[in-house]
């Protein structure tokens, strides 16, 4: 299990220090001044963190027949899951709190503090759970089929922008102050539970899809 760690932690780690040290440049870059901006990039920053080396690895791993390999070695599925669940689990925790230990030093109203907070923990939330999504289709179907069905996803979902303009063209406004409403008014202390449940749940469904 140390040497699965080990394998996989080192795509983690290596995109921490980049992310990490791109985003404390631009925090000392943009400034107080420049907190919208900064906060919008942050939130992809997050999910860029946990893709990266999810799907680099997994590519890897699929090229390379390394889970034929594995499978060949008394190393158990629920080892390799638990390994791949839980670096995602930390690196999403210490992304979070890395930005909003970064934004805690900035002179926010407390309405945008909540807003702000909000956000980066939503991107964080979505990571969690599309990252469980992603494993648990990749040791359905494999890694190439399951980034096929991710590619044509994200064509579909860039068609949304423009319903939205279509739907909501003159209601751009109004949607607007609902989303800011929604994400200052969420419960995170009944919504990340509840993620982690739903987590862990998805992670045992890998086990049992792996072995």
């Amino acid at each position: 299990m140390l040497s699965i760690l080990k394998k996989n932690m080192s795509y983690f780690i290596g995109y921490c220090i980049v992310i990490f040290t791109l985003t404390a440049i631009l925090t000392l870059t943009l400034g107080n001044e420049n907190v919208v901006p900064l906060v919008m990039i942050s939130g992809v920053l997050v999910f860029m963190l946990v893709f990266g080396p999810v799907f680099f690895n997994e590519q890897y791993e699929e090229k390379h027949r390394a889970y034929d390999f594995l499978d060949i070695l008394p190393v158990k599925a629920s080892e390799i899951v638990l390994v791949k669940f839980g670096l995602v689990l930390v690196t999403v925790f210490a992304t979070v709190g890395y930005i909003l230990l970064l934004f805690s030093v900035f002179k926010i109203a407390p309405t945008d503090w909540a807003l702000v907070r909000s956000y980066i923990l939503m991107g964080g939330v979505f990571c969690l759970v599309f990252a469980a999504l992603a494993y648990v289709g990749i040791f359905s179907i494999g890694y190439t089929k399951f980034a096929m069905i991710v590619m044509s996803f994200f064509v579909l979902l860039g068609f949304v922008p423009m319903l939205i303009m279509k739907f909501y063209r003159d209601n751009m406004d109004v949607l607007v102050e609902n989303i800011l409403a929604f994400l200052r008014n969420v419960n995170w202390l009944s919504v990340i539970p509840l993620v982690l449940i739903g987590y862990f749940a998805m992670m045992f469904i890998a086990i049992k899809i792996k072995e």
